[in-house]
């Protein structure tokens, strides 16, 4: 007579399994809050003419020094577009 390895279909046990557990809604929720409609309403590009507001107002305060008009153009084009 052969011996049988695996119980029947009417012998198996059922069990249940646990639902796996959620993750904090919390970690999930702050990238959210940067991408709000009104944070991204208010990181809107800066015009030409705010760019260039800044760079003269950085220009005045490093003491209008000639040359290098680049370092306050991108500095103010920084500054604003981290805002």
């Amino acid at each position: 007579m052969a011996t049988r390895k695996s119980p029947t279909s009417a012998e198996k046990k059922t069990t249940t399994r646990k639902a796996p557990a959620r993750k904090t809604v919390q970690a999930a929720a702050a990238p959210a809050a940067e991408n709000s409609i009104e944070n991204i309403i208010s990181r809107r590009t800066p015009s030409y003419e705010e760019i260039a507001r800044l760079a003269e107002q950085l220009w005045n305060e490093r003491g209008r020094p000639d040359g290098s008009p680049e370092v306050d153009w991108l500095r103010a084009e920084q500054t604003l577009y981290a805002a």
